[in-house]
């Protein structure tokens, strides 16, 4: 069995400092505000929002910016996220621990992060990134539909895949992928909208381990 997780909404939040971190890496590339307001992140890759951002403020090429951008960008995610409390959501220590028990369960991610900021997020939370082996990062794919399937294809067995996340985007992608999806309530999209994308389960946190793990390895049975 592999159990996939997003991040951001879904394990952890974050105070809101990855986005602040964006808008101080632009102020100081290119000298002016850089605020990212409108701009949609649930879900979103990392190099999207770059793009979207940069179209947004008026800045052409923004390929040949997106080394700078992406450096200068983990460099002060590193210095802000320290001064937050990266709060751990309900349920996800208790079933990343029961997890980790269970025989034949390989723990992946996938996340529109980059792979550095997205490991420093779960270690500002203190989660074990060593137990995460099969993982997509934002810079796997062109679109969110893209990682699933990296993340899969990590794992190297065909076995059943369950995916974790907080926004319609993890439910489509997720359930393009072949994997069932749970939604979980804690992120940037609400229930309502949520209920529109149709995840196999659809929960307001994952503080109940049990019955999330009952729903995990018996509901393709049912």
């Amino acid at each position: 069995m592999l159990i996939l997780f997003d991040i951001d909404g879904t394990m952890l939040s974050s105070e809101g400092v990855g986005v602040r971190s964006m808008e101080e890496t632009g102020e100081l590339m290119f000298g002016k505000p850089f605020l990212l307001s409108g701009i949609s992140f649930g879900g979103c890759l990392d190099p999207l929002i770059w793009k979207d951002a940069c179209k947004l403020h008026g800045i052409e090429n923004h390929a040949s910016h997106h080394k700078e951008f992406r450096e200068l960008y983990t460099d002060l995610l590193r210095k802000n996220i320290s001064k937050v409390q990266v709060r751990i959501l309900p349920g996800i220590e208790e079933l990343l621990e029961a997890c980790i028990e269970i025989d034949n369960v390989t723990l992946g991610l996938v996340t529109g992060n980059y792979k550095e900021t997205g490991l420093m997020k779960l270690q500002a939370a203190g989660i074990n990134t060593d137990m995460f082996v099969s993982n997509a990062w934002g810079t796997d794919g062109e679109q969110r539909v893209d990682l699933p399937p990296v993340a899969i294809a990590a794992h190297k067995k065909n076995e059943p895949a369950v995916l974790i996340g907080d926004t319609i985007h993890d439910v489509t992608s997720g359930q393009a992928a072949g994997c069932r999806v749970i939604a979980v309530c804690t992120g940037s999209h609400d229930r309502a909208t949520l209920l529109e994308s149709k995840p196999d389960l659809l929960v307001d946190d994952l503080s109940d381990t049990e019955a999330v793990l009952h729903w995990i390895f018996n509901a393709q049975n049912q």
